[in-house]
């Protein structure tokens, strides 16, 4: 959506929004000095928890660009030539690194499903990829990301476009053991969803790719905690598949065939905290392997927040984030 399609009342609430921004960046600027974040960061989060606020769904999604649009973007500033790709099911997969890579990152973004990737979530697993490398002593690891549809689009629609990614990453002769699912916000709700759906196929639903369930292929998977948003817009017999925490406490029995580790990371002051503590919970009586993370003072998708601030050093949930990937 363009803000040609906005009415003229909704361009003047932005615009106010604006002209309003200035002050909170001053306000916080006088105030940082009694916060445990550098400034940069207590700006940065400031300025898009402002910004965030009180926006309608048609207001937030004209003022960004798109996936593709915004990947081009962030290549050209990188110099970097944009490999991005149809994979069906209008998704697309942006590649940081080789396809023929051995081991491969499948990052789905956030954005509660109503806002595409920002360039500062790209420079973030950059960066990371980088990290990943210098750790291996490897040039060969590549993270792609999920380009997936948002709002007004939901449920199955994100399900089936995950499903094809990753049918398209083992095609290309990738190795179950040698994928890690990272997501953050929504994205970590959309590998929910496909571990739901393998677990508990929905009919009418394509099927998770056959390799998911074969003994001895598993992969992994790292969550950044996602709450809520586009519930209302699904049926509610199909609630399980998108509210985790709803979910019979049995439902993730046989979790542990599919994935070999799980991390969940939440930041210690969100209000989804408790939220990610419960998952942590429920995982964990299911699977041998789940380990949490609460970082204390951390916000909503605190570690890739630190990219938008223009943080060059690695927070400690980023590091743990980074030995869990190069583990073996």
């Amino acid at each position: 959506m363009t803000q040609s399609n906005l009415s003229a009342q909704e361009r003047l609430h932005i615009l106010t929004k604006l002209a309003g921004l200035p002050m909170v960046i001053l306000y916080n600027l006088f105030t940082s000095f009694f916060k445990q974040k550098p400034l940069k960061r207590v700006i940065f989060d400031a300025s898009v928890r402002y910004m965030s606020s009180g926006m309608s769904i048609r207001q937030m999604q004209s003022l960004g660009s798109g996936g593709a649009a915004t990947f081009r973007q962030w290549s050209k500033q990188m110099q970097l030539e944009p490999r991005a790709e149809d994979i069906g099911s209008d998704a697309r997969l942006f590649w940081l690194g080789p396809k023929s890579a051995d081991k491969v990152v499948l990052y789905i973004p956030g954005g509660g499903f109503m806002s595409p990737i920002a360039d500062f979530m790209i420079t973030f697993f950059n960066r990371v990829r980088q990290a990943l490398m210098d750790k291996m002593h490897s040039k060969d690891v590549a993270i792609a990301i999920l380009d997936y549809s948002l709002y007004p689009q939901t449920f199955p629609t994100q399900l089936n476009q995950v499903t094809r990614a990753i049918e398209y990453l083992f095609s290309l002769g990738i190795k179950p053991a040698n994928l890690q699912l990272v997501g953050d916000s929504a994205g970590a709700n959309i590998i929910l969803q496909l571990l739901s759906h393998t677990l508990h196929p929905v009919p009418e639903i394509p099927p998770s790719p056959s390799v998911l369930t074969e003994q001895d292929n598993k992969f992994e998977v790292s969550l950044l905690y996602w709450g809520s948003a586009y519930l209302a817009e699904v049926p509610g017999f199909l609630h399980h598949y998108v509210k985790a925490n709803g979910t019979p406490k049995d439902w993730f029995e046989g979790i542990d065939k599919l994935v070999n580790r799980i991390l969940i990371t939440v930041g210690g002051s969100e209000v989804l905290r408790d939220d990610g503590v419960r998952l942590n919970a429920m995982l964990a009586r299911v699977h041998p392997e789940v380990k949490m993370d609460v970082q204390a003072g951390g916000v909503h998708d605190d570690p890739i927040l630190d990219s938008g601030a223009k943080i060059e050093s690695f927070s400690y949930v980023a590091q743990l984030m980074i030995a869990w990937f190069a583990a073996e």
